[in-house]
């Protein structure tokens, strides 16, 4: 039995063990000392008994005259995670320490040291704090926000969960309290729920600034909110005799816009000033916009600002030129290709051989409906045999009849200019990219001229599309094809044909549909939207904007400005463009040109327009 109290009575819950009623039991700090220097003279009297304690790990592993097996302790290391119970390996004077557990401390008491804010304790502890221990922690302040963090001893910020995993309301940690709880990975999760009066005081305040905004149902206006305080700006009710809701401005009472439009007819007696001078069109087809009182007031129009152009109704297609519109989202990008390599021939594999070439020309027919892409270069990827071949020249060209060319074949060349080709066994080799027009639809051979090796990749399935000619001779060549014998419907040599396609890229001329102002001319007009680039470009030189009041008989250019830069997507927004020098007109367009064959997307336009 220890002579100091032990740490259920100095640490217990009740001032009166077991009895709630007793009030909280604070800890004193003269019985939490006398605790710990009873441990401390248990430590001590462990490393009389054959164990060892030092301070840090740094101490401990300086010191190796210590047999195999024996133990030691480090307390104190300001690393935390060295602080624990080691195990020696080796011999006395050599060998290594190695951690083995966390120290054997059941309660870790930790005291708010004031450094921190309500909100992000710091606390500091005498022992090291370990996962294996509970701590108890005092704290100094109500907390005011969540969630509360913690540290301790200059350690990581832990989070401060309830047991339940939820994070602590504001006021759940009570001034002078004290927290019991276990560290848990970057948490500190307490051993019970936080209080439920201050869930019940949040829920409460919430609910205060709810009644603050919305006041209820009334017969005639209130003159404060259900909790007796001044009605505050933005408050609003429900008037059960005038079936309305009703808002508070400051100064008086105010009808919603839309309250007095119940017979489903808009007038101007019924429409509020702000509606008549701020209209706002998404889509890009209404026909006209009557505005009567829009003078000198910006009137916004959209077409697909936020979800593209959805499809051609708000584009003026007849005067647009070089755009494709994205099926999936209605954005605009530009027509055409850039350069690109595609497949010809589909790549088949040559997993057999075929051997007793050497001395042979061969030329290997592909119909035309296995030729599916056009193309103004090519190669092909040929494959040798089982022991491997090497021909003298390759050529490829359009298909006459029988073996013959047509008269347009080319020589092949390869690692970069050799008209020689070396095949070891089973190896594959592409041919050097050559200039040469091939036409989809149009039979293909490829003749070549096998001079030693004589084993090349076949596949044995035969097919009426490919057609394999031989004969003893060096005509490769030739353009008629004479002597040579037909045989079977199979490939060999040959495993794929590639063709670039030359960039057709365009460059966009993209006009809006015009949308129609009945009784007033705009004066000035301001567009803005969003581009997603995908080639590097230049705002007012890879892409401009124009705009018109003549529906697009007369063009006036606005400069575009960078509003915000978003991965590959710019936001951008032009200066206010004076039309007044343009024709009288009303029918408002928007020109939007791409130059230098710069890719990008249009993902819509937004417009302005004052009067």
């Amino acid at each position: 039995m220890p002579s100091a109290p032990t740490a259920s009575v100095v640490f217990g819950d009740y001032n009166i063990p077991g009895v709630p009623s007793s009030g909280r039991k604070a800890v004193k700090k003269a019985d939490a000392r006398a605790w710990g220097a009873w441990l401390e003279s248990f430590v001590t009297a462990i490393g009389v008994a054959g164990g060892s304690v030092y301070l840090t790990r740094a101490q401990l592993f300086a010191d190796l005259q210590h047999d195999a097996n024996d133990s030691a302790w480090v307390l104190q290391d300001e690393t935390t995670d060295f602080n624990g119970i080691y195990r020696k390996s080796g011999a006395a004077g050599t060998g290594s320490w190695s951690r083995v557990a966390d120290l054997p401390y059941s309660v870790i008491v930790a005291d708010d040291d004031g450094s921190g804010t309500p909100n992000a304790i710091n606390a500091a502890s005498a022992l090291p704090i370990s996962a294996s221990a509970q701590v108890w922690v005092s704290v100094q302040d109500t907390n005011t926000g969540s969630p509360v963090t913690i540290s301790f001893n200059s350690g990581p910020v832990l989070t401060i969960k309830t047991n339940s995993g939820g994070n602590i309301a504001p006021g759940g940690i009570v001034a002078g309290s004290i927290l019991i709880g276990r560290v848990e990975g970057f948490t500190f999760r307490l051993a019970s729920d936080q209080a439920s009066a201050a869930i019940q005081a949040a829920t409460e305040a919430v609910f205060h600034q709810f009644q603050s905004q919305y006041l209820g149902s009334y017969g005639s206006a209130p003159t404060s909110d259900p909790n007796g305080s001044p009605i505050v700006q933005g408050a609003f009710y429900w008037n059960t005799v005038a079936k309305a809701y009703f808002y508070w401005d400051g100064a008086a009472w105010q009808g919603f816009p839309f309250a007095a439009v119940a017979d489903s007819t808009v007038t101007e007696a019924k429409l509020a000033t702000i509606l008549r001078n701020r209209i706002v069109i998404d889509g890009g087809t209404l026909s006209a916009i009557h505005s009567a009182r829009a003078v000198a007031e910006p009137v916004f129009m959209a077409n697909g600002l936020a979800d593209g152009f959805g499809g051609e109704s708000g584009i003026n297609t007849g005067a647009s030129s070089g755009y494709a519109l994205d099926p999936d989202n209605g954005r605009v990008i530009n027509g055409g290709d850039p350069v690109r390599q595609v497949d010809a021939f589909a790549y088949v594999s040559l997993a057999t051989s075929a051997g007793g070439w050497s001395g042979n020309t061969l030329r290997q027919k592909f119909a035309g409906g296995r030729i599916s892409q056009s193309g103004n270069k090519i190669r092909v990827l040929c494959k040798g045999g089982a022991s491997g071949a090497t021909f003298s020249s390759i050529y490829v060209g359009h298909a006459g009849s029988g073996g013959s060319f047509s008269g347009d074949q080319v020589p092949l060349t390869f690692g970069g200019g050799s008209s020689t080709l070396i095949l070891s066994a089973n190896e594959e080799e592409w041919s050097d990219w050559v200039n040469y027009n091939v036409v989809a639809g149009s039979p293909l051979i490829i003749a070549a001229q096998c001079i030693a090796g004589g084993t090349i990749g076949r596949i044995n399935p035969t097919d009426a599309d490919f057609t394999l000619y031989y004969k003893s001779g060096t005509d490769a060549a030739a353009t008629v094809a004479s002597g040579y014998t037909t045989s079977a419907n199979d490939i060999v040599l040959v495993e794929q044909i590639q063709v670039e396609q030359p960039d057709s890229t365009q460059n966009i001329v993209l006009v809006t549909a015009a949308f129609d102002f009945i009784d007033f001319t705009p004066t000035q007009i301001k567009v803005s939207g969003i581009f997603e680039a995908l080639d590097a470009l230049t705002l007012n030189t890879d892409v401009k904007i124009d705009v018109s009041r003549d529906g697009g008989a007369t063009w006036s250019a606005a400069t575009m400005s960078q509003i915000k830069a978003l991965g590959p997507k710019t936001y951008f927004e032009t200066n206010a463009v004076s039309v007044s020098g343009q024709p009288a007109g009303n029918d408002i367009a928007i020109r939007y040109r791409t130059f230098n064959l710069k890719r990008c997307y249009l993902c819509g336009v937004r417009t302005e327009v004052t009067a």
